[in-house]
Formats: structure tokens, C-alpha cells, sequence
């Protein structure tokens, strides 16, 4: 199995499911998850100050081990040099639309509690210039463009599909190594998919 990073950082697509993975991380790290989501909104769905992030981010990335997720560019490129794996969750649209439309439905009914303790409702899911629907398809492909660059010379594992996902997570040991830069270079860094082994095959909400 492959050793796990101290400090890890999940990005992707808004419904690609980067949350549930990081609590998965996390759960193996014995850290706390960090959703960067729940930084950046205050109740009422009140975007905090850049000053504010980034005063709340710093004391996060400065412990010795983390799993962090969201995609906010202007807070994640900051701490590159402190991030040891990035985990791109690289699904496509088709997977992730409706993912968002269902999910942004059921918590309307439900009422559940995202974000700091805010709500979405189905104005905000279909209505609003905030939807993440429209957002997600505005931005899918631009945000991919932008993450193959800057991960062309950074250590990341590239995952395109739930099956990847699970099978790298079958992969991993569960605690954090100082090796583990390495390792995760040789399983899927550098735009590289992790391989299945010999006998089988692969087949085929933020800022």
C-alpha cells in the first residue's frame, strides 16, 4: 500500500465530491477536515473578507498534518510549497451537473445545514446569480485548463472517475508517512490516473 501524505489538498469540480473524500482523508490522518467552504461563508451566505481567509487559513496550514479542500486559487497557490499531494477529482460534467441539481433539491427539501450553518433553497439552486448550476458549467472547463498547468510540476494524483477514486482509496495505508511524496509520485502524480494492478482494468460547492 501507498504511504499518506502529512498535508493534503482536494480539488475538482463543484459536485465531484471533494467533501466526502477529504472526511475520508481526514478519518485516516486523525485530523479534523478542513472545507474551505465553511471559511469562506458566514451565515447568510455573507462572503468573508480576503483578509479574514486568509488570517483563518494560516494557523490550519501550519500544522503538520491536514486534509484541506475547495478550489479558491488566491488561498490554495499560497500554500503550495506546504501541500504534499494535491488530489484532483477530474469528473466531467455529465457526472457532476447532475449531481448538483439533485443535491441542491434535496437540501431545499430538507432544509440541511451547509456552509456555516446556511441553507440553500431552490431559488439559490435555479434562480440565483450564485447557482452553482450555471457556476459549474461556466467555469468546468476553465478550471480544468487552469489545474493541468498548475499541477504540471507538482505532485497530484489525477482521478476521473467515483471507481478511480475508490480504488486509489483502496490503495492507501492508513497513516501519514514523510515519505509520502514520493510515493504518491510514483502511484499517480505528474497528470497520471493511479494503475489497477496487472490483473484488472479500468473502465471507462466553490470557487
Amino acid at each position: 500500500m501507498a504511504a499518506l501524505p502529512d498535508r493534503i489538498w482536494v480539488v475538482g469540480p463543484c459536485g465531484s465530491g471533494k467533501s466526502t473524500l477529504t472526511r475520508a482523508l481526514a478519518t485516516r490522518q486523525g485530523v479534523e477536515p478542513t472545507h474551505l467552504d465553511d471559511i469562506h461563508w458566514a451565515p447568510g451566505w455573507v462572503e468573508r473578507p480576503e483578509a479574514e481567509m486568509h488570517a483563518a487559513l494560516a494557523p490550519i496550514v501550519a500544522r503538520p498534518r491536514w486534509v484541506i479542500d475547495g478550489n479558491y486559487g488566491i488561498y490554495r497557490q499560497r500554500h503550495l510549497d506546504r501541500t504534499d499531494l494535491t488530489v484532483w477529482l477530474d469528473f466531467p460534467l455529465r457526472v457532476t451537473w447532475p449531481r448538483l441539481l439533485w443535491r441542491g433539491i434535496r437540501r431545499s427539501v430538507s432544509k440541511e445545514s451547509v456552509c456555516n450553518g446556511n441553507r440553500e433553497s431552490l431559488w439559490r439552486t435555479f434562480c440565483d446569480r450564485d447557482s452553482l448550476l450555471v457556476y459549474s458549467i461556466q467555469t468546468h472547463g476553465r478550471r480544468r485548463r487552469g489545474l493541468e498547468e498548475e499541477l504540471a510540476t507538482r505532485p497530484h494524483v489525477r482521478l476521473r472517475s467515483q471507481r478511480e477514486v475508490d480504488r486509489w482509496l483502496a490503495g492507501l495505508g492508513g497513516e501519514a508517512s514523510g515519505t509520502g511524496r514520493q510515493k504518491c509520485d510514483e502511484r499517480g502524480g505528474l497528470g497520471r490516473s493511479p494503475e489497477p494492478p496487472a490483473s484488472e482494468s479500468i473502465s471507462s460547492h466553490d470557487p
